[in-house]
């Protein structure tokens, strides 16, 4: 079996695409001989130096083309099909968005979210993301054999808002890294948090790509309302954060992008784990921050419920008081944040990128 992936988001340091894109991919390379899988990275001017796992003979393919050139000419032509760049393939897998034509190929697509299409006064970057989920998305979509949805709320969204065929559409959960589970000794951990200025009792919102929905400004308004002795550490890039605030600082910490690494030494030095999105498709700093052993609120809309499983504390992410309501309470109820460290750390083992990858491999072969 000869399996194209498109490896792009790899490029990146951060967000939820690149994540999956290194876990899947990684777990992949341990079930299938490398060298049946190839990376195709379309890039021109990214500055991201090329990902790829440990493993033996597995193949880079780069394309030196401006990625929008390459889906316009893919997407206007037909042209010029994976197998030109690749040879012989049996499987192509466009993580997000893009899916090129193919001779022979049988064709996935993995769709992560449609939050743009259902709320698009959440989103900054609207130009990216119209030209996203208005063009790249459908035509993808037209030319995939089978569709991987990341949870049933984004499986449902498919088939409601873009009328994907439902016999067509896959619900394959991603997955949580095992470093989130095996946690530092506390004295590396407590070196860690001292470099980033986390010497005090704090919040954490682990925040991914920043963006309105992420609803930071309610969550930075109910931790100084419900814990005003307490920072929130905001994990992400601080430029786009601090714009986000819009200048309000008050009780804030930045620590930036933090390397995969060094996240759960942050995370499991938090007294509550933040996440109340105002909508996601998945929502893994969720199961990361159960990983770690840390009680997480999170909201009781889109598809967080669905990943927190009963083990975390819902909210409406929209009032300021139902999260500064759970904030409170659970700060003030030991036996509270023992039930939801257990049965967070219980539910976050359910996701793994072994089974990931195992159930992507049965679809493959389904195919084949």
């Amino acid at each position: 079996m000869k399996i194209v992936l498109d490896a792009y988001h790899a490029l990146f340091p951060s967000g939820g695409i690149a994540r999956y894109t290194r876990g899947l991919v990684s777990e992949l390379t341990k079930i299938l001989p490398a060298e049946e899988i190839t990376l195709l990275y379309n890039r021109f001017r990214e500055p991201g130096e090329v990902w790829k796992p440990d493993a033996g003979n597995l193949r880079i393919r780069q394309i030196y083309l401006p990625r929008h050139f390459l889906g316009w000419v893919w997407n206007s032509l037909n042209w010029p099909p994976i197998e030109s760049f690749c040879g012989s393939v049996d499987i192509c897998h466009g993580l997000h968005f893009v899916l090129p034509p193919a001779r022979k190929a049988h064709r996935v697509l993995t769709v992560h979210d449609l939050t743009y299409l259902r709320f698009p006064h959440y989103f900054t970057e609207r130009r990216l993301n119209e030209h996203g989920y208005q063009q790249e998305l459908p035509r993808g979509l037209a030319r995939a054999d089978a569709v991987i949805a990341v949870s049933h709320r984004t499986g449902e969204d498919l088939v409601e808002l873009l009328k994907v065929p439902e016999e067509k559409v896959r619900v394959i959960y991603e997955g949580v890294e095992p470093h989130f589970f095996n946690l530092l000794e506390e004295n590396e951990a407590a070196a860690i948090r001292v470099r980033y200025g986390l010497t005090q009792p704090y919040l954490v919102f682990l925040v991914g790509t920043p963006e309105p929905r992420k609803n930071l400004l309610n969550t930075a308004a109910a931790a100084r309302k419900a814990a005003p002795k307490l920072k929130l550490v905001l994990i992400g890039p601080q430029g786009r954060l601090a714009a986000l605030l819009g200048g309000n600082f008050d009780n804030i910490t930045f620590t930036g992008v933090v390397a995969e690494e060094e996240l759960p030494a942050i995370l499991s030095g938090a007294r509550i784990s933040l996440y109340p999105s105002c909508y996601e498709g998945f929502g893994l700093p969720v199961l990361e921050s159960m990983a770690c052993g840390v009680p997480v609120i999170t909201s009781n809309i889109g598809a967080l419920p669905e990943i927190a499983g009963g083990a975390a504390s819902l909210v409406d992410p929209h009032d300021v008081n139902s999260i500064a309501g759970a904030v409170s309470e659970l700060l003030g109820d030991e036996a509270l944040q023992s039930r939801l460290k257990a049965a967070g750390r219980k539910r976050a083992a359910q996701f793994t990128w072994q089974r990931a990858a195992a159930e992507t491999l049965s679809l493959y072969r389904e195919l084949i």
